[in-house]
């Protein structure tokens, strides 16, 4: 059975309706790797030493761009904030809930920012504090 990558951006209602920051869900079988830092839409990483950047198979476009424009082969990028220094045990986590037992959840929340949430569910299931959905760059024509 598959399992899910789970995260929402959104603090409130208002900003539940788009893909940059309402719900988002990516097959686990759509994460391609992790790296320290902050990443862009490009690839260039920043130096970060409280952020890890995830690669995803792309599943959205980004509002204003053209299919030719945004890079089909581009990863869609989503950076989860961490305590300094924690991406190792953040990113051990993650890989700890992939590869649970067929019993265990096959819904992992990332990170869920939304306010009016029920109590019983988790902010995070790997310990994220934040998280930012990083768009493509297009370079002008």
């Amino acid at each position: 059975m598959e399992k899910y990558l789970y995260f929402r951006v959104g603090t409130a209602t208002a900003t539940e309706d788009d893909e940059a920051t309402g719900s988002n869900l990516y097959p686990v079988s759509h994460f391609m790797g992790a790296t320290s830092g902050t990443a862009d839409g490009n690839g260039a990483v920043t130096d970060d030493d409280n952020a890890i950047s995830l690669y995803m198979k792309p599943i959205r476009r980004i509002a204003g761009e053209i299919e030719g424009a945004a890079g089909d082969g581009d990863p869609d990028v989503i950076v989860l904030a961490c305590a300094q220094y924690g991406q190792r045990q953040l990113i051990k986590d993650l890989i700890a809930k992939i590869n649970g037992g067929p019993h265990d959840d096959n819904f992992i929340t990332l990170f869920d920012g939304y306010v009016d949430k029920p109590a019983s569910a988790p902010t995070s299931d790997i310990g994220a504090t934040g998280l930012t959905i990083v768009a493509a760059q297009v370079a002008a024509d």
